[in-house]
């Protein structure tokens, strides 16, 4: 088995490759790259012309310096069946015997030209007694022979063939381990919703349009001033185009944030044509995510939707988690960073976040494993000549060998034999040592895990007080002050209006101990002048963000040491 292989989603818009640990649950990516699918290629996950693809893929893997061989494709397709089943329990190793014999109840299709393959999700205990939930898939042969040709004609040899859905949930079942709680990746051309339990899968829905069909639509928009796909999704994940509501809340202020230029003024009403268009696209995929959210509650009475989660490109939308916070009425948060999987240092500046890359990583964690039955046959039959050939091999060494030997010789060995035998005994307490090892291990990796699980912004809240009680100006009281995990929200009162510029300069240039900035994109909405007595006070509200510290030290970190030979 494969210790590195390369992970392949070949989407209609993107490509995405990574290099990453082959079978590990807690990988590590080595190198990752993401470029323009050529156009007409694929279609419904099905590549059709082959050679132009293969000549795209050869340059990118090249200037990436890829030079891996073992792969596993991800394949995204609506010619893939799936169904979540309970079987008995049973042994892990008859599981693919019963899947084979049951497949047919759950399938009205002709499953001679389809491979079966399948997921254990979680154990379950019922009225009927324990049991597994699997997720049951069918993919056509004709859409795996077509991977396997195109496999071939890379020079490329397949580890294995994962399902798009099955990848993502293997990632963020690790990720999310609260109470109920829903997953939204917004990739390119699709959006996964999945709902989760304690880290286990409940349910799984797609919807058919994603980051790609919001920037088709504002260039397509004779009211928007963008041109081309790169611009728009530029736009999408630098201004914040996307309204608070449906019915364009928050459409007056600026998309930049903060304060505005005379200029950024002066393109107020093309800005609000660009969000009115950007809100109403992000809003056809949030209107199938909450006729799912429906019917998820329609299937689960009495259950709460304790936060929802955004993943993928669609993370780097600003804006899109205020808006899925207040039209599904549950709280919404953007996830860019995966905990479990490692990626190089000062990953993903732009577009595609770590999230996005969620598919292709959790493949090579644990695919569902498609295979060609011609490729199996064909394994079969090598594996058998090989056999045949060995025990050939072997017969004609063992009969010179026999011929060959004397007794000094085997003296000799019989002699070795004891030495080793003993110096194995005086060894014996090196795996005792070695298990010890791995239980604290073990204890390790899971007292850092809770360690980065509670690390938050809030923690800087004190330092964040005591600068703000030196750095206001006197003339100004402040009336309400709420701080959250992303920011900072307070309403003040000031007599003139000249201390509010000087507020503004000393908040942005409050510090924590480690000499790191604590806020930034603060902002002042609107500022309203009352008139009492004869005297002119100022009423006003402040927003900001905390600034993200992306170099958290755990207490438990540790060097990486090389990975130790498990004694025999």
């Amino acid at each position: 088995m494969a210790k590195h292989v390369l992970s392949i989603e070949i989407g209609q818009q993107v490509t995405k490759i990574v290099e990453v640990d082959y079978k590990k649950k807690n990988p590590h990516v080595y190198k990752a790259i993401t470029f323009a699918t050529p156009e007409e290629v694929i279609e419904d996950g099905v590549i059709r012309d082959k050679d132009v693809l293969a000549v795209a893929m050869r340059s990118e893997l090249k200037e990436a310096g890829m030079t891996e061989k073992s792969v596993v494709f991800s394949i995204a397709s609506s010619k893939i069946a799936t169904r979540e089943v309970t079987i008995p329990n049973v042994k892990e190793n008859k599981i693919g015997a019963l899947v084979q014999a049951t497949a047919q109840e759950h399938f009205p299709i002709d499953l001679n030209e389809y491979t079966l393959a399948y997921s254990v999700q979680e154990a379950v205990k019922d009225e009927n007694g324990k049991g597994f939930r699997i997720l049951l898939l069918a993919a056509p042969d004709s859409l795996i022979t077509n991977y396997y040709n195109f496999a071939s004609e890379m020079g490329f040899n397949i580890e294995s063939i994962d399902y798009y859905g099955n990848g993502s949930m293997q990632v963020l079942k690790k990720e999310i381990v609260l109470d109920y709680c829903a997953c939204i990746q917004m990739s390119g051309s699709a959006t996964i919703v999945n709902f989760m339990n304690e880290g286990q899968q409940i349910m799984q829905r797609t919807i058919p349009m994603g980051v790609f069909s919001v920037a088709e639509a504002m260039v397509l928009s004779d009211t928007c001033p963008i041109n081309d796909m790169d611009s728009a999704c530029d736009a999408l994940c630098r201004d914040t185009l996307v309204c608070k509501t449906f019915d364009y809340e928050g459409l007056m202020e600026s998309p930049m944030g903060g304060r505005m230029t005379q200029e950024q003024w002066s393109q107020m009403s093309e800005s609000q044509q660009s969000r009115k268009v950007a809100t109403d696209a992000v809003g056809e995929i949030l209107l199938s995510v909450i006729r799912i959210f429906d019917f998820f509650y329609s299937k689960n009475p009495g259950v709460d939707i304790s936060g929802v989660y955004i993943t993928g490109m669609g993370s780097k939308v600003r804006g899109v988690d205020e808006l899925f916070s207040n039209e599904l009425h549950v709280p919404a948060h953007r996830m860019e960073h995966l905990v479990n999987v490692s990626f190089p240092r000062h990953f993903s500046e732009g577009l595609y976040n770590q999230t996005e890359y969620i598919a292709v990583v959790g493949a090579a964690m644990a695919p569902v494993g498609f295979e060609a039955k011609d490729a199996a046959e064909l394994v079969g039959r090598k594996e058998n000549m090989q056999t045949v050939q060995l025990l050939l091999g072997l017969s004609i060494v063992l009969s010179i060998a026999m011929v060959g030997i004397s007794i000094l010789n085997y003296v000799t060995a019989k002699n070795d034999n004891e030495d080793l035998t003993a110096r194995k005994s005086s060894l014996s307490y090196i795996n005792t040592i070695y298990t010890e090892n791995q239980e604290v291990k073990g204890v390790h990796d899971q007292l850092a895990e809770v360690y980065y699980m509670t690390v938050s912004n809030n923690e800087k809240l004190d330092e964040l007080v005591k600068a703000l009680e030196k750095q206001l100006p006197s003339t100004m009281t402040v009336n309400y002050f709420q701080s959250t995990g992303t920011g900072i929200n307070m309403t003040i009162e000031s007599d003139d209006d000249i201390s509010i510029a000087r507020m503004l300069m000393n908040l942005e240039a409050i510090e924590d101990s480690h000499q790191r900035v604590i806020l930034t994109d603060i902002a002042i909405p609107s500022v309203a002048t009352v008139t009492e007595d004869g005297k002119t006070k100022y009423d006003f509200s402040v927003s900001a963000n905390y600034t993200v510290d992306e170099n958290v030290d755990s207490p438990f970190a540790t060097e990486d040491p090389e990975q130790e030979e498990q004694p025999q």
